[in-house]
């Protein structure tokens, strides 16, 4: 065999490498083109809607959802002194417990979240919320078949007519089905709920369970460790078994079904007065969504304060639990409504307001 010069002293470049069966077989499964993506979305429009929606909205407001559930379960005055306390007993931990419960969330991969509880109350609010949504969609157009095979006209079309008014039976069409979605997805989010007030209160827990006087002057709490979801998860099933993840269940039932129910029936009237006044876009939903979650509050909150109050002293040492009980009696009901009020409002503005936007992005794709 004969070479020429150049092919004599040319360096040996070895063939590119060649993709594995297995990652072929992924990129293919993963590339779907625009009209299949496209497709999919409306398909599944409401889910990815109220997915993405809950997370920003969560995150938004984690803090003052833990300044209330501190409010609900122990003897603070005022929230200026529960700011405080959590502040320098705590640290900035103090203000995202339950939600994002790893301080390195920003930071750490995945592995690490899901080892230090990071990922599942977030991941079980989102789950939660899109049972919600899903359901309640499924219901309204159930119900509203329902009348118009009673009465001849859909609530639903009248409805979606352009500057319409809320008539009776768009009312009853979207309270009934959010009063069947609150009960059917209360069940699901009574353990998750459960946990995260138990994580938000642990550390409160280990210290006499009440806001004493000199706790702030305790160096050590800012570095006691607080549990996160899935061991709160693995000391309430390991000290009251299945029963125990539902501590205060017919509360948070009646809570969901009422609240949900007034909620959708609300947001769903004030949103259309408002849209007939402002015409569509973001302002109608953001209105309608600071209303709609704090009307509720005024009936559901004392239903609220006993469930957080139950589901709180699960876990601790029987002193303890007798501490919070005593601190949890001379406290009012209505302890923490302000914050929630303020906390609710922020939320569904922008859960609803952007909800909204991604439904209405998703209509508009081409097919």
């Amino acid at each position: 065999m004969t070479l020429d010069k150049h092919s004599e002293h040319a360096p040996f470049s070895p063939p590119p490498p060649q993709p594995s069966p297995l990652a072929r077989s992924t990129q293919t499964t993963l590339t779907m083109d625009e009209a299949t993506r496209n497709k999919l979305l409306k398909s599944y429009k409401t889910q990815v809607a109220s997915a993405s929606s809950t997370v920003f909205a969560t995150l938004a407001v984690t803090p003052l959802e833990n300044v209330k559930t501190r409010m609900q379960t122990h003897n603070f005055q005022n929230v200026a002194q529960c700011i405080r306390y959590l502040w320098r007993t705590e640290g900035p931990r103090g203000y995202v417990a339950g939600r994002l419960t790893s301080p390195s969330i920003l930071t750490a991969d995945v592995n690490a979240l899901l080892k230090s509880g990071a990922l599942p109350p977030l991941a079980s609010v989102t789950a939660v919320r899109v049972m919600n949504f899903t359901t309640y969609a499924f219901a309204k157009n159930k119900v509203s078949d329902f009348i118009q095979r009673m009465t001849g006209e859909s609530p639903l079309e009248i409805y979606d007519q352009e500057g319409s008014s809320p008539t009776v039976s768009t009312v009853v069409t979207f309270t009934a089905a959010g009063l069947f979605a609150g009960l059917v997805s209360s069940p699901v989010a009574c353990p998750f709920e459960l946990a995260k007030n138990v994580v938000q209160t642990s550390v409160l827990m280990s210290h006499r369970s009440q806001a004493s006087n000199n706790a702030p002057n305790d160096p050590s709490l800012r570095n006691m460790p607080r549990l996160s979801t899935t061991e709160a998860f693995r000391q309430i099933y390991k000290k009251y078994g299945f029963r125990g993840l539902y501590t205060g269940f017919h509360l948070h039932a009646l809570r969901d079904t009422v609240g949900t129910g007034l909620y959708f029936g609300v947001y769903e009237t004030v949103k259309q007065i408002a849209e007939r006044e402002m015409g569509k876009g973001t302002g109608a939903p953001a209105i309608a969504g600071a209303i709609c979650s704090t009307m509720p509050w005024f009936c559901t909150y004392p239903l609220d304060t006993r469930k957080t109050r139950a589901q709180s002293v699960l876990l601790g040492k029987s002193k303890e639990v007798g501490e919070a009980a005593s601190a949890m009696a001379k406290s009012s009901i209505y302890k923490g409504l302000s914050i929630i009020l303020i906390r609710t409002a922020i939320n569904n503005m922008i859960l609803l307001s952007i909800y909204e936007y991604m439904n209405k992005r998703i209509d508009n794709l081409d097919d």
